[in-house]
């Protein structure tokens, strides 16, 4: 075994033709079902020795309904070739000749510009792809190695708080509880999906964690290794747009967004009564800011911060039967605050227990997420308990008149878990807030139809059929501001259209105390501003380009709450984000909303190289301001672009450097494309 793990040495079509019958170095057979559900996608996938199904166990629901189109499988000289719709593959011969007695040479697997390291170069190489044995603390699982062509980069999976480009870097895609956090190699929401610009995708279809270490031990290799009985490997071939087009295809297009939901979202951790909600309002309307959304987090008996769970009713004291009818009547549409969980010891949580309604521990006790006891995580993969848990927040939406919700949390399931369904924690680590995202979809259209939008925070593939998602609970700081970004980036190369973050970050230190405070009495208008004004100002500016623009954090986050010129800059702003409503719902065409320059320009290296800019839709240009003082240097692209907010035209190709006052932001609007309406303020109305 190489460095631990078994790997394939000989392979040959089974009898039946649709199976690869695969032998390891310890004598070990395997056989994978070789099929092309979609043009230019083979799918590699362990079946049983009799070529069945593996079962339900560990099944996830990642994928949308496939069609079931077997390879062609043929032996050729040198290896199988495997052949259909857009799809010329050959997973090679292996061979002993010139090794030492007892082993083999790595086994080649050849798809377009995705390789598998075989002879020569693959005995250079530290790891191999094959079977991995369990050993202690962790299950059996397998390996998939990738050579890493030269030049080329890696996006992907899922959220990143360090960026887009994952060459050289070890990614751990395993869900967690960020804390806060920014900038370090972990996040709440992972997707067991990478691509290269070389022109490959390589998409796991698991629900627990993925290893992937990219060009980090040896420079021009990948090794993906997932834990689990099952392999189910998609390969893709094309370049980027097509390859996330071929990832969508196979895991579901994003949630369809209303218009509405275009439109400017207001909301602060928390308002505590309904009459505050209201003079909020009225305080931005007299100021010329529009908004569409309000939120609010504390709309229950027990606090948020408190207990993170959603165990009690409704605080009417606070916010009486009916409160949302003022806004409804204004057009302001509400979003109330949720999560998955039951808090431990409440009546709720023991009627719950005693219906087997929760996720369970092997003694059937049970069992609280990883990072608090006192949580109890519902288990979605009981029907019973599925639709007692949407009935509930279908009745919550009629009741309370909501139109969105945030659907926090989701990420902490522990490896001890057992669910109803027979899985385990360690297969539901990743695809747990699919599962509570896909409740919460179905609650939204039983009760609203098309007009809901839930934002999440966790989930894995798939998760964007079902949910918009937001970055987390980061810093209310400059490293807070360009974290945010390299996370909706990344978010937007795994699949993600409808991404959001907090408009001014979620918390500085001192707000975060004092919000734990206020929780006690519930005083209203008692939430002070806590970002630095220039800060704050240049993050309501980029939010404004950016799919959902939603303002948020346990401090203010209400333009009229900072002090000119942030105000002014937030409010004009806002303004021009309800111009940009339509354009955003004409360009939501399949690809993500938000466009990174790898994506927007695929194969263009100067592109490639503006790691921290992006198209928003295929016309506008955004260079967030990323430091004090704002000055900004960007690469322009081909053609000529006029400014949106006030900075000089541009003309590309070519790097530019600007310098914005407080008003002026570096985004821009192709020339002669019609959209002319962009540029202008009507001053008659917000």
């Amino acid at each position: 075994m190489e460095n631990g793990t078994d790997p394939y040495v000989a392979a040959e079509p089974a009898a039946d033709l649709e199976f690869l019958q695969v032998t390891l170095a310890s004598g070990r057979t395997v056989r994978f079902s070789c099929t092309v559900p979609l043009p230019g996608v083979l799918r590699v996938r362990l079946v049983s020795p009799t070529g069945a199904d593996p079962g339900p166990r560990g099944s996830t629901p990642l994928l949308v309904d496939l069609p079931h189109r077997p390879a062609r499988l043929r032996r050729v000289p040198g290896g199988t070739e495997i052949t259909g719709p857009g799809v010329h593959a050959e997973w090679e011969a292996g061979t002993t000749a010139g090794m030492p007695p007892g082993e083999s040479a790595p086994q080649g697997l050849r798809f377009g510009a995705f390789q598998r390291f075989s002879e020569p170069e693959g005995a250079t190489v530290p790891f191999h792809a094959g079977f991995l044995p369990a050993r202690q603390g962790s299950p059996a699982g397998w390996v998939e190695t990738i050579h890493l062509a030269p030049d080329s980069q890696v996006y992907g999976g899922g959220e990143s708080y360090q960026g887009i480009g994952l060459r050289g870097r070890h990614r751990n895609l395993r869900n967690i509880e960020e804390n806060r956090a920014a900038g370090r190699d972990s996040a709440y929401l992972n997707i067991p999906f990478l691509w290269s610009d070389a022109g490959w995708g390589l998409f796991t279809n698991t629900g627990g964690p993925v290893k992937a270490d990219i060009g980090a031990t040896h420079s021009e290799a990948a090794r993906i290794e997932v834990r689990g009985d099952e392999m189910d490997l998609f390969l893709l071939s094309g370049d980027a747009p097509t390859v996330l087009r071929s990832y969508l295809g196979l895991t579901g297009h994003s949630l369809d967004l209303p218009y509405w939901a275009y439109g400017v979202w207001m909301s602060r951790s928390s308002y505590f009564t309904a009459d505050e909600v209201v003079r909020t309002v009225d305080g931005l309307d007299a100021a010329g800011c529009p908004v569409d959304v309000v939120h609010v987090d504390e709309w229950l008996e027990d606090p948020v911060l408190d207990s993170a769970a959603w165990s009690s009713p409704p605080a009417r004291d606070r916010f009486p039967a009916g409160w949302s009818e003022r806004l409804a009547d204004r057009g302001i549409r509400t979003s109330l605050w949720i999560n998955p969980y039951i808090q431990r010891g409440t009546p709720l949580a023991d009627d719950l227990t005693r219906r087997g309604f929760l996720v369970r521990d092997p003694a059937g006790r049970p069992v609280h997420t990883a990072d608090n006891p006192d949580c109890l995580p519902v288990d979605f993969t009981d029907p019973d308990a599925r639709e007692w848990w949407i009935d509930r927040l279908a009745r919550t939406l009629r009741e309370e008149g909501n139109a969105a919700v945030l659907a926090d949390f989701g990420e902490e399931i522990p490896d001890g878990a057992v669910f109803a369904d027979g899985t385990r924690g360690p297969e539901r680590r990743n695809s747990y807030g699919l599962l509570y995202q896909r409740a919460v979809r179905e609650a939204g259209l039983r009760a609203r139809g098309g007009d809901f939008v839930p934002v999440a925070r966790s989930g894995t593939a798939g998760s964007q059929r079902d949910a918009a998602h937001w970055a987390g609970d980061l810093p209310s700081s400059w490293s807070g501001l360009v974290s945010t970004l390299r996370a909706v980036l990344s978010m937007s190369l795994s699949g993600c259209s409808a991404v959001s973050h907090d408009g001014g970050g979620y918390w500085t230190p001192a707000a975060y105390r004092r919000a734990v405070e206020l929780r006690k009495t519930m005083t209203p208008d008692a939430v002070l501003a806590d970002v630095d004004p220039e800060l704050y100002g240049r993050w309501a500016q980029w939010a404004a380009f950016t799919p959902i623009m939603r303002f948020h954090g346990v401090g203010r986050r209400e333009p009229t709450a900072y002090p000119e010129p942030a105000r002014s800059a937030a409010i004009a702003a806002c303004r021009l984000r309800h111009r940009m409503r339509r354009y955003l719902y004409d360009s939501a065409d399949g690809l993500p909303l938000m466009r990174p320059m790898p994506l927007a320009f695929p194969g263009d290296r100067a592109a490639r190289d503006a790691e921290l800019q992006y198209m928003l839709g295929p016309d506008i240009l955004v260079a967030p301001i990323l430091e004090a003082g704002g000055s900004r240097t960007f690469w322009v692209p081909d053609g000529d672009w006029l400014p949106l907010l006030g900075c000089p035209p541009q003309q590309g190709a070519g790097w530019r450097e600007v310098h914005c006052e407080p008003g002026q932001f570096p985004a821009f609007v192709r020339a002669d494309r019609g959209l002319e309406g962009l540029l202008t303020e009507d001053t008659t109305a917000p």
